[in-house]
């Protein structure tokens, strides 16, 4: 987009400011945006649509008093409408407002309790709150919702409703990231009991380790599938079950590095003594909430050296200003990413190390998966799936949870996180 201009624009038009601020906005250029919204409203301050816009933005700039307060408006100016009380409801959760947010959510669910955008966006609180029942049974709406189920994974064949399938072929298969798909392929023994032929569809970096798996056959997601009977997403699983916190699969680990690769890594990290740790800081870059959950090397790295340690980097494709640091710490932090061609390679990294933290990413559900330990720093946007106000995890006992207090606040979690690490090296 061209520079902003606003000689350019009808001072009083609102359609117009409505869709420069917008196109703003897409554009990242959000404090931009904020201003143009701001100077509609003055022009009209009943605009409930361009009220939901700068809640928006606001919130996409972490000012969230402000979003909350613009929200609150639209809301106020339209109480009928369910899906400003969900948009509200999911700003006030960004704040760390749970309790409101899950009360503004009912409300949105009651004038509306069929629109999936906000039967969604509400089974993410019931699943933060741990009413996984319920929670389970909404976010199956996302099928539902433009852009949250790919068109490629609306197969013909009937979904799978837990009847016992002797005799035919049911394809599992991932349709969201690979944590996910780690996460909840815990559930394939309990499919099994039930009958046929499994097929598990999932993302060609996880086929090699996932391969081992007994009675089930893999497929690489670039590859084409077999003909099939049933079908049903992996996510769906703990619907379909009845999950419940007391009815987690608990069997840990579900997952297995090959010994042979295990071996391979313990014998490159020779006579290493002291502790060894990996670490992982940051998520993919194209993730929608990635501002939220990674940390640049520099954050992280130099303040975890210390003495009885010996840090080794699991960091997949770093970031350019990643790589200056790794290259100055030298032996200091000693970087395996080269060596990880698919999970397989990771799984048996991770199962010779002693302990590995990281960010929220598929690398701590291959050590939950795995029974590994692993230390995981969490950002104050909450993801469903780490519940609220615990430091441990009902999915995978291995993991302690270091969270922010406040929104963007790391160094307090890096500080715990450090003397976290400083104590087991002294206690090792």
């Amino acid at each position: 987009m061209a520079a902003l201009d606003l000689t350019e624009l009808a001072p009083d038009d609102i359609a117009e400011l409505r869709r420069f601020a917008l196109a703003l906005h897409q554009a990242g250029r959000r404090a931009e945006a904020v201003k143009i919204y701001r100077q509609a409203i003055a022009i009209d301050p009943a605009d409930v649509a361009i009220l939901n816009n700068l809640a928006a933005c606001l919130c996409d700039l972490d000012r969230l008093d402000e979003a909350a307060a613009a929200s609150a408006r639209a809301v106020a100016l339209a109480p009928q409408d369910a899906l400003l009380w969900s948009n509200h409801a999911a700003i006030l959760l960004h704040a760390g407002e749970i309790d409101a947010a899950l009360a503004v959510s009912h409300r949105a669910v009651a004038l509306a309790p069929q629109h999936p955008t906000v039967r969604f966006n509400h089974s993410h609180l019931l699943l933060l709150c741990g009413d996984l029942q319920n929670g389970f049974s909404g976010y199956r709406f996302r099928r539902q919702c433009a852009g949250l189920f790919s068109s490629r994974m609306n197969f013909s064949a009937p979904e799978w409703q837990g009847e016992p399938f002797v005799g035919r072929r049911l394809l599992l298969f991932a349709e969201q990231g690979i944590g996910d798909a780690l996460q909840f392929i815990r559930y394939l023994p309990m499919v099994a009991a039930r009958g046929g032929d499994i097929m598990l569809s999932v993302q060609d970096a996880l086929a090699p380790l996932l391969a081992q798996l007994d009675g089930v056959t893999v497929i690489p997601r670039s590859a084409p599938l077999p003909p099939f009977d049933l079908q049903l997403a992996l996510m769906d699983l703990p619907h379909l079950f009845g999950t419940t916190l007391d009815s987690i699969p608990a069997e840990i680990p579900y997952l297995h590095a090959d010994p042979d690769r295990v071996e391979v890594w313990r014998r490159s990290f020779g006579d290493v003594a002291v502790l060894k740790v990996g670490l992982v800081w940051a998520g993919s870059a194209i993730h929608k909430g990635d501002r939220y959950r990674s940390l640049p090397a520099e954050a992280v790295l130099p303040r975890l050296r210390m003495p009885g340690v010996q840090l080794y980097s699991l960091q997949k494709e770093p970031r350019a200003a990643d790589l200056a640091v790794l290259a100055a710490l030298g032996g200091d932090v000693i970087d395996l990413a080269p060596a990880l061609g698919d999970f397989a390679d990771t799984a048996a990294a991770v199962t010779a190390l002693d302990l590995v933290i990281s960010v929220d990413t598929s690398v701590v559900h291959l050590a939950g998966a795995m029974g590994r330990p692993a230390w995981v720093l969490l950002p104050y946007a909450q993801d469903w799936r780490w519940l609220r106000e615990r430091d441990d995890s009902p999915w995978y006992p291995s993991l302690r949870l270091f969270r922010q207090e406040t929104p963007q606040a790391w160094d307090v979690v890096l500080t715990r996180v450090t003397a976290a690490l400083g104590e087991l090296a002294r206690t090792r």
